[in-house]
């Protein structure tokens, strides 16, 4: 499975293409064959030479199809096979088919083939989401990258194999591949015995570094040498396996290897991380997106995903790796509801899909449902069996399906057992409908009743779709009492009457105060971000007048239609009295002459745009060497965001352009000098959320919630 970081997306815009062998594959279980390969690679001319003995499996047919990249020329080296050509496949990589044919009981063959593997990588263009570069398949002086979908090794019609891989390179040169490394001879050798989706074969002027963590080997491949980037990455590789060793049980692979690519890229691989250059020196890195890529070597490299029935594996890892480890730092709360916030703006309105039907990510919106809602339904999952049993189901599932293909299906029958009842109507409601619910609460009343208080009223359930069945969490805020009590509503019905009783009165009604359900916000609920805007189905973009810095905004403004916006007009500000209130709006410039309704959007959050800069409550952002963003409701539709970005600086707008689209849960941000480098981003706090209802004629605020631990401590 080759996927890309969760958070490379979001925060880089690197949308990983998968290229898919064009192979026919046969049901998991079956007998893998095993691939003995020796290969000599030529960077200077691009070319491969390899031979490749294939052990076929009991019961294989007399004749095989098999497919390889066009222009290896493959010859039998075994007496009495014979390769006959079926003609050429065209797709983004050119391929030949051709039938092998054996005598009955041979069950070992080799076939020898060499020739050119070329496929350079495309220039930086908009027709690359992001400015992100990909290529399937490339043998070049400044590195190698082979992967099934190259088809630099014969493709037999399984979906699985084993293999041992010797690689002949030029002086200084190291391969890496999946599984365990010896070297012999000048040659690289790999092995890896447990049954492999594809083969992947890189090289290139690597460095080596690794130490032993239990019996796995962290290892780090680099294009310079520089042990302390080296040490860091070994260190944060044994920490991350020590950890979820703990939780889900043993890794997988004899080693897990971080590998510099010679590009930009963000990949995840069996028992490997391939990490560019410049990501790979990002310092939030080791501790966001590192650890989400080692623990897809248990989900998606360990345990094989069946994409017939949807996708489990990405939203499993974001749950264990990005969620859990913002759980550990006690902020999971805010990761759910930027989760939800994402799913509202991006995916809620008719860009949504059944879990069944996500395979991969391929927009914001594909990814607010592969990513987010199958989060939260994990999380909600958790919920239902509470800690320990939900660990005894991950623990089972893992065990049970190591190297296997599995879908849904398979998670839903572990974790009712680990439930002790059947989960079924759990499932299909989260996994085979799109939308979500949308809450709100209707005549939430408190009556005095013989020394205790009586809070009474209707959770409603707003979306069109039928209702669901929930456990609505609810926090109640009593006098006296500094703490809240929590406690849950079942919610079955689009109406749903409640009635408790309290010793104290409540002073304040919250719904789902720690947005565990996966459900839409309102937009009450959630203050504006620049996901509203990059989410939205049409925006006006208004450029600044008379302004020097014009040409740049214009050139912002096309970078900016590129990121999310299905329709985008540009216009001058010269040439609009007011604002349109059926979509969203981006004003640019310090100039422009609509800035007084910018200034109307961030009165209700105590802002204000002066000529020194903006000045947030408590804080001023600088209007000197720095660029400035910010995002609030349009003054005529609350609907629909009003946003503004304006910069002195010439040198800062590209940067703008390419960093913006993923800081999109932010409500404000600064940039300093030309880089721009982000020094200041934050979220506006929410105001008359829907889900809250103060009880008394005075306000007051939620009382604490108890503490709540996250799924597992850190190691």
């Amino acid at each position: 499975m080759r996927a890309p970081f969760s958070y490379l997306i979001p925060l880089l815009a690197w949308t990983a293409i998968c290229f898919s062998p064009a192979v026919p594959t046969c049901s998991a279980g079956t007998t893998a064959p095993h691939y003995d390969l020796t290969v000599t690679l030529d960077p200077a001319t691009h070319r491969i030479y390899a031979t490749a003995t294939i052990t076929l499996p009991a019961g294989a047919p007399a004749e095989l199809p098999f497919i390889l990249h066009a222009g290896l020329r493959p010859k039998p080296l075994t007496p009495d096979v014979t390769l006959l050509p079926q003609g050429k496949i065209q797709g983004t990589v050119p391929l030949e088919s051709y039938l092998l044919r054996r005598p009955a009981g041979l069950s070992r063959l080799t076939v020898r083939y060499g020739g050119p593997i070329f496929h350079p990588l495309p220039p930086y263009g908009a027709e690359y989401a992001g400015n992100f570069r990909d290529t399937p398949g490339t043998i070049e002086p400044e590195g190698v990258f082979l992967s099934g979908a190259t088809a630099w090794y014969p493709q037999l019609p399984s979906d699985r194999c084993t293999f041992r891989l010797q690689a002949r390179l030029p002086p200084g040169w190291l391969a890496v591949s999946q599984g365990e490394m010896a070297n012999a001879s000048g040659r690289t050798i790999w092995k890896e015995n447990h049954p492999q989706e594809e083969i992947y074969l890189l090289a290139g002027r690597f460095t080596r570094y690794q130490q032993r963590t239990g019996k796995v080997m962290a290892m780090a491949f680099l294009r310079q040498p520089d042990p302390e980037l080296a040490a860091r990455y070994l260190a944060a590789t044994s920490h991350y396996l020590a950890l979820y060793e703990r939780l889900l049980g043993t890794y997988p692979y004899a080693k897990f290897a971080l590998v510099e690519n010679f590009w930009e890229t963000g990949f995840g691989m069996p028992s490997f991380t391939l990490l560019g250059p410049t990501v790979i020196r990002l310092p939030f890195i080791l501790h966001t997106s590192y650890p989400h890529e080692i623990l897809h070597n248990w989900w998606g490299n360990g345990v094989y995903v069946d994409y017939e029935q949807g996708n489990w594996s990405e939203g499993l890892t974001a749950y264990l790796a990005d969620h859990l480890l913002k759980e550990q730092q006690g902020e999971g709360a805010e990761y759910r509801r930027g989760v939800l916030l994402k799913y509202t703006d991006y995916a809620a309105i008719g860009r949504d899909l059944p879990l069944t039907r996500f395979t991969s990510r391929h927009s914001a919106a594909s990814e607010a449902v592969g990513y987010g809602k199958a989060l939260m339904l994990f999380h909600m999952l958790r919920q239902e069996l509470e800690d320990e049993a939900f660990i005894q189901g991950l623990r089972e599932f893992y065990q049970t399906n190591r190297f296997r293909s599995v879908g849904f299906r398979e998670v839903e029958q572990t974790f009712s057992r680990a439930a002790g009842r059947d989960l079924r109507a759990f499932f299909r409601q989260w996994l085979e409908r799109t939308g979500a619910p949308r809450l709100a609460i209707r005549q939430a009343v408190v009556k005095e009743e013989q020394g205790h208080f009586r809070l009474s009223g209707t959770l409603v359930q707003e979306q069109v779709d039928e209702a669901y069945a929930l456990t609505v969490p609810i926090a109640i805020t009593t006098e006296g009492s500094s703490e809240a009590m929590v406690t849950t509503i079942p919610v079955t019905a689009r109406e749903q009457s409640f009635s408790l009783l309290f010793e104290r009165r409540p002073l304040r009604f919250d719904v789902d105060p720690r947005y565990d359900l996966f459900r839409t916000l309102d937009r009450q609920e959630s203050p504006p971000a620049l996901s509203r805007l990059f989410g939205a189905h049409r925006l006006r973009i208004v450029l600044p007048a008379d302004d020097p810095l014009l040409p740049g905004y214009r050139k912002l403004a096309e970078a900016l239609r590129q990121s999310g916006p299905e329709k985008v007009d540009i216009v001058d500000a010269a040439a609009i009295d007011t604002l349109p209130a059926d979509r969203a709006v981006l004003l640019l410039g310090w100039k422009n002459r609509l800035l007084p309704a910018m200034q109307q959007a961030l009165s209700p959050y105590g802002a204000t745009i002066t000529a020194e800069g903006l000045q947030l409550p408590g804080r001023p952002l600088a209007r000197k060497n720095n660029s400035i963003v910010a995002v609030g409701r349009h003054p005529a539709n609350p609907g629909q965001p009003l946003a503004w970005i304006a910069t002195d600086v010439a040198a800062a707008i590209p940067g703008l352009g390419r960093k913006l689209p993923h800081y999109h849960k932010y409500g404000y941000l600064a940039f300093a000098g030309e880089e721009p480098a982000n020094t200041v981003k934050g979220i506006w706090p929410a105001v008359a959320s829907p889900l809250i209802v103060q009880l008394t004629d005075t306000p007051v605020a939620l009382g604490t919630l108890p503490p709540r631990p996250p799924l597992t401590a850190g190691p």
